[in-house]
């Protein structure tokens, strides 16, 4: 009885540690922001870049990544120039009223302010029109409340991307 109630401890255990592992695993991929690309590269690099673990930071409860010591050091100083308009939401389905999720390897930086898309036309819709940034800037008050949309496959696996 004694060695069946130690194997029930010791099964209860390696059950309640793993299952915490997961849920750290998890609350980390959920908070990765920007699926581990660098905010500051956009404007430095004017490119996408993946961050270095290394380099990272918690900033308003999501965990950023930086290609460098520099990226990181200049997002510590200015975080909300680098940050994404519309906290990482398409900016061209704002501009319509509806929330889509941003891809951060469809971007756009327009007078200083980093922009996502939901698709590869959208850098390319946006320079096309200019007014859809005022328009999206209208409507992120009304859009942001709606329910987060199913999380696209692009945005399931930020841990498998990098």
């Amino acid at each position: 009885m004694k060695h069946l109630r130690n194997s029930l401890m010791l099964a209860g255990l390696v059950a309640a540690i793993f299952l915490g592992w997961s849920a750290v695993l998890q609350a980390g991929d959920q908070r990765l922001a920007l699926k581990g690309y660098d905010p500051v590269a956009y404007f430095t690099e004017e490119r996408a870049m993946i961050g270095d673990p290394q380099y990272q930071y918690e900033w308003d409860g999501a965990l950023y990544r930086f290609a460098s010591a520099k990226h990181l050091a200049l997002f510590k100083g200015d975080p909300d120039r680098y940050l994404p308009q519309y906290n990482n939401w398409c900016a061209a389905s704002m501009a319509k009223g509806a929330k889509v999720y941003g891809n951060p390897e469809w971007w756009l930086v327009v007078d200083g302010r980093l922009y996502l898309f939901g698709k590869p036309i959208g850098p390319d819709l946006m320079r096309k029109d200019p007014g859809m940034n005022s328009r999206a800037d209208e409507n992120w008050p009304k859009v942001s409340r709606l329910p987060n949309p199913p999380v696209p496959d692009y945005m399931r696996d930020a841990s498998q991307s990098q």
